[in-house]
């Protein structure tokens, strides 16, 4: 009887941990989210050989789901974003190992449970392009949303504004040629218009901000203006000196050119004068 139980036993054993491969399973470690302008995915360490990953998602409101990709698969990563759109939502996801040879997953294999997401508070936000339009005295900057991975239900990707509506806000940085001051501007909307200093330019920078989450995106690399005034503007008054002494040069030799020409014709109209007349 003792001897059916210890067999009865090993039977069970070598069915749950993988009987061809001969390798104990054991669950992933290191799992962790990454999502950035919500494209999530979910990633984690192999501690196995021989082994296929299927990946399972909940809401905790819902049932599990999986993605047909995330079943099954060799790879250490997961794209859950087609089924993490509701962004109100605290996600978490289970990671099951199967050894290799397995085809359906009639047991409970060895499992990690990731941590929870929440992604309006979690997932990472980009940069922000813009543009500047700029005359004597003022200056437009105009920014462009970013699009996020989130659909509407036609399928074209929503905009950073379209989820977090009037939250969001952005840091404009900018500067004025000559000067070592950054300043900072809050913009509400989409478009600043700001007054300049005629003869200067202005260099900027923006950076994504939700409001009520304290939470900055990415800084933009930074574009500068150019100044009306070009080459004088930039270099100051030792620019106004040194075109003035070339101005200067050129005037006396010109001056000089017209002088000597002139004189040189003088000499050759007088008459040379004959000795033998009388």
């Amino acid at each position: 009887m003792d001897c059916r139980v210890i067999a009865l036993g090993f039977v069970i054993l070598c069915l749950h941990f993988g009987p061809a491969s001969g390798t104990l399973l054991k669950p992933v470690t290191n799992v962790k989210w990454k999502s950035f302008n919500f494209r999530t995915t979910l990633q984690w360490e192999k501690t196995s050989e021989n082994v296929v990953y299927t990946v399972r998602l909940t809401d905790k409101k819902s049932d599990w789901k999986k993605k047909p990709e995330c079943t099954q698969m060799e790879a250490t990563s997961c794209d859950l974003t087609s089924l993490m759109q509701n962004v109100n939502a605290t996600y978490f996801a289970e990671v099951l190992s199967f050894d290799v040879t397995i085809t359906e997953e009639n047991e409970q294999p060895p499992f990690t449970k990731s941590p929870e997401i929440q992604l309006l508070k979690d997932t990472e936000i980009g940069q922000a392009s813009f543009k500047i339009v700029k005359n004597e005295t003022e200056i437009q900057l105009t920014i462009e949303d970013p699009l996020t991975h989130i659909r509407f239900s036609n399928k074209t990707p929503k905009t950073l504004r379209d989820i977090y509506g009037p939250e969001l806000e952005y840091k404009v940085f900018y500067w004025k040629d000559r000067t070592s001051g950054k300043k900072t501007k809050i913009v509400k909307g989409q478009v600043l218009l700001m007054d300049v200093d005629p003869g200067f330019s202005y260099c900027f920078s923006i950076q994504p901000y939700i409001r009520s989450l304290y939470k900055n995106g990415q800084e933009s690399s930074f574009q500068c203006t150019h100044s009306s005034e070009g080459f004088l503007s930039d270099y100051g008054l030792g620019a106004y000196a040194l075109v003035g002494l070339g101005v200067l040069l050129i005037l006396s030799i010109f001056i000089g050119i017209t002088v000597f020409l002139c004189r040189r014709k003088t000499v050759h109209n007088i008459p040379e004068a004959n000795p033998l007349t009388v």
